[in-house]
């Protein structure tokens, strides 16, 4: 594919080069639409009710495995054909699994290994999870009037991790994870609009989880919400973030791997990541426990060839989401 050309004539970095995506082209061949085998709806390349994929898709496509339970809470009113989180279910579907608000599970009765990706007043960050000493820099309230928090929707983006210095053999934890004993076993996404997230968060249900925040990232995706920066992630990159945050935490980052030069990842993050860093691990190495070297990114297997074919048809420096301020 070619490109389109940013601004004063230079190429726009591609924000998926050297991620670890299967070929997507053959989605590009597909024509026409099939019908799903469980509820017969005619359906392009997956069944966005039933989670499965249709036709022969099913064995040409990306299996994920991912190291804990994702759920995903969609709300009534999100428009099922254009949510992204569907994505997930459909590429790693055994440990996703998406609800339909008001009928989701009472997190209350599961409370201790549960978080909820959602920015509150009382939010963690992912190293917090892990016990690494850090915290967020919130010494002017990210530029909010008095009385207002980071739950809301926030004027600019936040560089917000700060402790250890990152070369210091205390800042980071000692303790060997398996994905039997990490410190979160499900992490709850809620699929909806700003407005709608708010009113799913104060259902008693989920109220009581433990929040966290990801790291900054900016969004590649071409569809906004009014109102909203660049770095409110679509549901799948935000997936994709707090799984690999976690991966990166728990065991590291593979030196060799450069998947994240073009994602506009925060500084913070690659701050942190440091000292985790294993330059040894060989180049090829993407076991599930070994440092972060690509494993969840084929969860960006769908939105990837969106991208693609929206940006082979509109220019980037014209599509509304792109000239969001950041």
């Amino acid at each position: 594919m070619t490109h389109p050309v940013a601004a004063r004539g230079q190429p726009r970095k591609y924000p998926f080069v050297n991620m670890r995506i299967a070929d997507h082209s053959v989605l590009d061949t597909i024509e026409g639409r099939q019908s799903c085998q469980h509820c017969n709806r005619s359906r392009k390349f997956f069944c966005y009710n039933c989670y499965i994929p249709v036709g022969e898709l099913g064995s040409l496509l990306p299996s994920v495995e991912l190291p804990l339970q994702i759920d995903i809470i969609k709300h009534k009113k999100e428009i099922d054909g254009k949510s992204t989180a569907v994505h997930a279910a459909v590429l790693a579907p055994h440990q996703v699994r998406i609800h339909t608000y008001p009928d989701i599970p009472d997190y209350r009765l599961e409370e201790a290994g549960v978080v909820l990706i959602f920015p509150s007043a009382t939010s963690l960050t992912v190293p917090q999870l892990f016990a690494r000493d850090v915290h967020l820099n919130i010494d002017d309230n990210y530029g909010l009037p008095k009385g207002h928090h980071m739950g809301t929707m926030l004027r600019r983006r936040m560089d917000e991790v700060v402790g250890t210095a990152p070369d210091s053999p205390d800042s980071i934890s000692c303790k060997r994870y398996t994905c039997d004993t990490l410190p979160i076993k499900r992490a709850v996404f809620i699929d909806s609009t700003w407005n709608q997230s708010r009113s799913i968060y104060a259902d008693e249900r989920v109220r009581g989880l433990r929040t966290v925040v990801l790291q900054n990232r900016l969004s590649q995706f071409w569809r906004h919400q009014r109102g909203s920066p660049r770095w409110y992630l679509a549901t799948i990159e935000a997936i994709h973030q707090f799984l690999l945050e976690v991966h990166v935490n728990a065991w590291g980052l593979n030196g060799a791997y450069r998947g994240l030069d073009n994602l506009e990842i925060t500084d913070g993050f690659h701050q942190l990541a440091k000292p985790l860093t294993t330059s040894e691990a060989p180049a090829e190495c993407v076991t599930p426990e070994s440092p972060y070297n690509g494993q969840y990114d084929n969860l960006l297997y769908f939105f990837a060839n969106m991208y693609d074919l929206i940006h082979k048809y509109y220019d980037h420096n014209e599509l509304i989401s792109y000239r969001r301020p950041i």
